[in-house]
């Protein structure tokens, strides 16, 4: 399937706990109106445990939580049932710069942090910040320079204060409008919505509240319902049926010319840029 853009560049932004229904909720005006005039998807799905590090692993090399043995919550080496072949490093070996920006990590996990980034083929990986502003001031650096390959940031806010105040809480809230304003300084600043080089691809891991007020883990609709959006110059407003987390490092190769890898589980959207699974444009 040839793709029919010009990215030479994916801002991969997580932001992390954010529920579908959240964006009307408590008025996040920039996702709604990217939702609005780019594709989007309000009921997208996580994978299962719907928790974060399993979902990130997922998200970085294409395969269930099954196959690559992340199954819980904390930074650790995996125990794949299969080979893996992580999206950031087959970008790498065809050329493209590879960077990730995570929030501060505690101190005895950062060496642990460090070497799975290079595994995963990041050439540089960051972990600084408690906000999500503050995530993105730490990769504004990247975002200025790195006009090719894969910048990934995750945002924690609204996962942290769910956990400490419940999903849907007022707190809750407050950090959900922290990540909605940091997205439209992000959206702002790097001009992506007129850049047909650019593609930023914003998405939750996993929602929460479903089972515990303050949990995200089992298996119930509101821990797994998560948004997906697209941003770029070339893009219109589109309804993303049937999108999946494990859908977007495959997405992301195809749109960088790459070819998925055959273990990604999932598909590539292809109907998000208006391109029919055939390859003939809508």
């Amino acid at each position: 399937m040839e793709r029919p853009t010009e990215v030479s560049r994916v801002i991969l932004v997580v932001l992390d706990g954010l529920r579908p229904d959240a964006i009307e909720a408590f008025d996040l005006h920039h996702l709604r109106r990217l939702m609005r005039v780019g594709p989007s998807s309000h009921c997208a799905r996580t994978v299962s445990p719907s928790l974060t590090w399993p979902a990130l692993t997922s998200l970085l090399c294409g395969v269930a939580p099954a196959d690559h043995g992340i199954l819980a919550d904390s930074v650790h080496l995996p125990r794949p049932r299969m080979k893996l072949n992580p999206l950031p490093e087959r970008l790498r070996r065809a050329g493209y710069h590879c960077s990730a920006f995570i929030g501060e990590i505690p101190a005895l996990y950062r060496g642990i942090g460090s070497r799975i980034g290079r595994m995963l083929g990041f050439v540089e990986s960051r972990f600084s910040g408690t906000s999500a502003p503050e995530v993105l001031l730490a990769a504004q650096s990247a975002l200025r320079t790195q006009r090719r390959g894969l910048i990934f940031t995750h945002w924690a806010d609204a996962d942290r204060i769910g956990h400490e105040f419940g999903w849907m809480s007022p707190q809750y809230g407050d950090a959900a409008r922290r990540l909605d304003a940091t997205l439209g300084h992000l959206v702002c600043s790097t001009q992506c919505e007129s850049d047909p080089h650019t593609l930023l691809i914003a998405l939750a891991d996993h929602g929460g509240g479903g089972l515990v007020s303050n949990h995200h883990g089992g298996e119930h609709v509101l821990n797994a319902t998560i948004p997906l959006v697209f941003v770029g110059g070339a893009l219109q407003a589109r309804t993303i049926p049937a999108a999946t987390l494990l859908d977007v490092p495959a997405t992301i190769a195809w749109v960088l010319g790459v070819d998925p890898h055959p273990s990604y589980a999932g598909r590539v959207l292809s109907e998000a840029f208006g391109v029919e699974a055939r390859g003939a444009v809508a």
